[in-house]
């Protein structure tokens, strides 16, 4: 029995595609934008080509923050992509005074990469063996500096380093669009949703 993965639908811009790429990795999903519904999930994806101040708005507004804290301190694995994953740090330079779910210490910053937004395909480095390396797909102005606690991956580009995955527990975050990534993006999704199997196991 296929589990199924809750993709929270707060004005991002890239939920198709990762449906898609879900799918394709053996999961059921299901958009949701109804804190009541989290529960129902197995798995949560974050996703985002958003605003952080706006996600962060819309978390409050739809009492989404609260369900999803909920979830993870439950145990269930949550995924953030993107903006998603900035969203899972304290604030953003993107957006001052908007709060970030603080799952992972820190404040997510501009780049100072050589093109701002850093776009295309880029390298993703491991730092302890959490991750495969891998080169993956960037679509990115901001993103939380290398200096990371949780980081188990950074990516280079210039003179600037960041961190480009993170994970504390159930919760993983990327900064690059795995449903875009090719293989590399498939194996990883592939792999999220192996956890969140395990997870549902127990």
């Amino acid at each position: 029995m296929s589990v199924t993965v809750g993709i929270v639908t707060l004005g991002a811009a890239n939920r198709r595609s990762i449906d898609s790429a879900l799918t394709r990795a053996g999961a059921a999903t299901r958009f949701i934008d109804d804190p009541f519904a989290v529960g129902a999930c197995d798995a949560l994806v974050l996703p985002g080509v958003a605003n952080f101040g706006y996600v962060a708005e819309e978390l409050d507004r739809t009492g989404m923050r609260a369900a999803l804290i909920e979830a993870i301190t439950f145990g269930i694995p949550l995924l953030g992509i993107c903006v998603g994953f900035q969203l899972l740090f304290e604030s953003s330079d993107e957006a001052p005074g908007a709060r970030g779910l603080g799952i992972f210490e820190g404040a997510v910053r501009r780049l100072c990469t050589p093109r701002v937004p850093h776009m295309g395909w880029n390298r993703v480095d491991p730092q302890n063996g959490a991750i495969e390396a891998g080169w993956a797909y960037f679509a990115n102005a901001y993103a939380p500096g290398a200096d990371v606690r949780d980081a188990i991956a950074i990516t280079r580009d210039g003179e600037d380093c960041f961190t480009s995955a993170a994970a504390r527990g159930n919760v993983l975050g990327m900064q690059f669009h795995p449903e875009r990534s090719s293989a590399y993006g498939a194996r990883l999704l592939a792999a999220f949703v192996r956890s969140a199997e395990v997870a549902y196991a127990r």
